[in-house]
């Protein structure tokens, strides 16, 4: 038994997938009733930023490849397996204390507009 799925479901499921990050970090920020809940929502944040970094770099590389992709469905499981491992690379720089610093700067500035100092 085989199973086959086409491009529209690999497309829509990475569409869906970002949407469904975007909007779980956004209310995760806001609905943190912790200090140590708001930075890891921060830290989400930045190391969904960074994928989507890493993401449109990789775009930009294939778009000035000189191989031409094949048009067979077994490119679309290497996009979907690919934005997976960005994911955990992403992870690992934010967590590590190697990513870009906007978590911090998000955590500062949420404290900030609730009245309270960072230490």
């Amino acid at each position: 038994m085989s199973v086959s799925l086409d491009n529209t479901y690999l497309t829509n499921y990475s569409l869906d997938a970002n949407d469904l990050t975007a909007d779980k970090v956004s209310s995760q920020i806001k609905g943190a009733n912790t200090d140590e809940e708001t930075l890891d929502a921060c830290r989400q944040f930045e190391s969904y930023m960074i994928q989507q970094m890493y993401k449109n770099m990789e775009k930009v590389a294939k778009a000035f490849s000189d191989d031409e992709d094949s048009e067979d469905s077994s490119s679309d499981y290497v996009d979907m397996f690919s934005d997976n491992y960005l994911e955990e690379i992403a992870n690992n720089m934010v967590y590590s204390g190697q990513g870009l610093g906007i978590a911090e700067k998000l955590y500062e500035s949420i404290k900030a507009n609730q009245g309270e100092t960072v230490n």
